[in-house]
C-alpha cells in the first residue's frame, strides 16, 4: 500500500520543528535537574551515613551497642535507620545486635539500583542508602530511610513537569503566532501569484512585503519576471500583428491583380505584363519577408560556433560587396588586424544588415563610414551615416520587431522592419553589444562592442 505523503505549510513546519526542540528542551533541562537534585541528595546521605556509623562506635559499650544512648547522642535522627552490629569471636559463635526494626527490615528481599549500588529498595520500606565499616572487631552495616528525600525528589520531579508543560504549552503559541507572522506575507505572494495565473491578460505586479527580506527579495523578483513575461507577451502580440499586416498587404494586392486579370485580361491585353510585374515584385516582397522571419526564429532558438578571426578583413570583405549596390560611398577606416572571438558569418550578415539600412536612409551623396578600433577593453566596430537620424525615444526600439520610426514607413523606403530585430538577435548570440548614438552634424552610428578575447595570443601563434 501507497504511503500517504503529508503536505505541510511553512508554518506548520516550523511549529513542528520547533515544539520537537522545546520537548528535548524542557527533557535535558527537566533530566538535569532531577539528576543533579538526587545527586546532591544522595552525596548528604551519604556524609549522614559517615556520621551515624561514627557516633554509633562511640556508643558501644561493654561489647555491645547502646541504642538508646546512640539514639540520644546521635547529631542526626534515628528513627528511619535500620543498623546490624556483630562481631566474630575466636572461640564463641558471632554476637549479631540489631536496632530497632532492624531485624525485621534485614529479613525483606532487597533491589539494588543500577548505577547507584549503594541505593537499594525495599517493598514497603522504599529506597534506602546502605554502608558499612569495621572498627575494633565491630563490623557495622547501616540502612538509612531515604523517603524524604524521595519527597523532595518527587516534588522537583512535579515542579519540572509542571514547568516543562508551561515551557513547551507557552512556547508552542509563541512559535505558532511567529511562524504565521512570518510566512504570512509568503501566504499572500502564493494567493496573489496564484491569481495570477488564472489570468489571460497582462500579469499584474504581485505585492512586496516589507519583511523578511527574502521573502521581499523573493516578490521582487517575481514582479520583474512578469515584467519580462508582459514584455514577452506584448512583443508576441505585436510581432503576430505586424506580421498579419506585412503578409496581408502583398498577399491583397497580388489577389487583386489576380483578380483584375480574370475580369479584364482577354479584353484588355495590355495590362497583363503590368499586373505579372506588380504580382512578381509583391511576391519576392513576401519571400523577402518570410526569409526575415525564419532567420529571426532560427536566431531565436539557435546557438552559434565561435571562433577567432580578424574583424578587418570580413569589413574589407563585406564592403566591397555592398559597393557594388549602393547608392552612397563608403569609407573604411580600420586597424590593420582586430582579432575577435565570434562567428564570421553571422557578423558579416550583421554588418551588411547595418550598411543596408544606412543605405536606406542617407542621402545618395552622403558617405557610410564604416570604423574599427581596437580599444584596450573591446574590439569597437562603428557604423556612421548622414541620413534622417533617429529620435532619442526610438533609439530604445529601433530593435524591435517590425518596428520602423513614422519618417521610414514609406513605400519608398520599403524593408519589412526585421533587419535591425536579426541584428540584435545575432549580436548577443557572439556576445557583444551594440548602442545607437547620434553622429554630427546628423544621421547615427550604430557602435558593436566585442570584447577582446582572452586566448588571442594563443591561437595566433597556433
Amino acid at each position: 500500500m501507497k504511503k500517504r505523503v503529508v503536505v505541510k505549510t511553512t508554518a506548520q513546519e516550523i511549529q513542528a520543528h520547533f515544539l520537537v526542540m522545546l520537548v528535548l528542551m524542557a527533557l535535558i533541562m527537566g533530566g538535569a535537574i532531577f539528576s543533579t537534585v538526587g545527586y546532591q541528595l544522595v552525596k548528604q546521605s551519604e556524609q549522614t551515613s559517615r556520621i551515624l556509623i561514627k557516633s554509633l562506635k562511640r556508643s558501644i559499650i561493654n561489647e555491645r551497642p547502646d541504642w538508646n544512648y546512640w539514639q540520644k547522642s546521635s547529631p542526626i535522627d534515628t528513627k528511619d535507620t535500620y543498623v546490624r552490629v556483630y562481631k566474630e569471636h575466636a572461640n564463641q559463635r558471632t554476637s549479631t545486635f540489631y536496632s530497632a526494626n532492624a531485624h525485621k527490615f534485614i529479613q525483606r528481599n532487597h533491589y539494588r539500583i543500577p548505577i547507584f549500588t549503594a541505593l537499594q529498595y525495599t517493598p514497603g520500606y522504599g529506597l534506602t542508602y546502605y554502608r558499612s565499616g569495621q572498627r575494633e572487631g565491630f563490623y557495622t552495616e547501616i540502612w538509612l530511610n531515604l523517603a524524604p528525600i524521595t519527597v523532595i525528589l518527587a516534588s522537583v520531579l512535579v515542579v519540572t513537569i509542571v514547568v516543562a508543560i508551561l515551557m513547551i504549552g507557552l512556547g508552542w503559541v509563541y512559535v505558532r503566532r511567529t511562524a504565521e507572522q512570518i510566512t504570512r506575507p509568503l501566504a499572500n505572494l502564493n494567493v496573489a501569484a496564484h491569481e495570477q495565473t488564472h489570468t489571460q491578460s497582462f500579469k499584474a505586479t504581485l505585492p512586496v512585503p516589507e519583511r523578511p527580506i527574502e521573502v521581499r527579495q523573493l516578490a521582487i523578483s517575481f514582479n520583474e519576471l512578469l515584467t519580462a513575461i508582459n514584455q514577452k507577451a506584448r512583443q508576441e502580440r505585436e510581432f503576430t500583428s505586424n506580421a498579419a499586416h506585412e503578409l496581408r498587404t502583398p498577399i491583397a494586392a497580388i489577389r487583386g491583380h489576380v483578380q483584375l486579370l480574370e475580369r479584364r485580361a482577354d479584353a484588355h491585353p495590355e495590362i497583363i505584363p503590368r499586373s505579372i510585374q506588380f504580382i512578381d515584385e509583391e511576391s519576392a516582397r513576401m519571400q523577402k519577408l518570410v526569409n526575415s522571419l525564419l532567420t529571426l526564429s532560427r536566431a531565436d532558438r539557435g546557438t552559434l560556433k565561435l571562433d577567432y578571426f580578424d574583424l578587418s578583413a570580413i569589413v574589407d570583405e563585406t564592403v566591397a560587396e555592398e559597393r557594388a549596390v549602393l547608392h552612397q560611398s563608403l569609407i573604411v577606416n580600420s586597424a590593420h588586424s582586430a582579432i575577435i572571438f565570434g562567428n564570421s558569418e553571422s557578423v558579416q550578415q550583421i554588418l551588411s544588415a547595418l550598411i543596408d539600412n544606412a543605405g536606406k536612409y542617407a542621402p545618395a551623396g552622403q558617405p557610410i563610414i564604416i570604423t574599427v578600433q581596437v580599444l584596450t577593453q573591446t574590439i569597437q566596430l562603428t557604423v556612421a551615416d548622414q541620413g534622417i537620424g533617429i529620435a532619442d525615444d526610438d533609439k530604445q526600439r529601433i530593435f524591435e520587431r517590425f518596428f520602423r520610426v513614422d519618417s521610414a514607413r514609406t513605400r519608398e523606403v520599403g524593408g519589412t522592419g526585421l533587419g535591425l530585430a536579426i541584428v540584435a538577435q545575432l549580436i548577443q548570440l557572439n556576445r557583444a553589444t551594440i548602442t545607437v548614438v547620434d553622429n554630427q552634424p546628423k544621421g547615427s552610428q550604430f557602435v558593436i562592442q566585442f570584447p577582446q578575447p582572452k586566448l588571442q595570443s594563443e591561437n595566433l601563434s597556433d
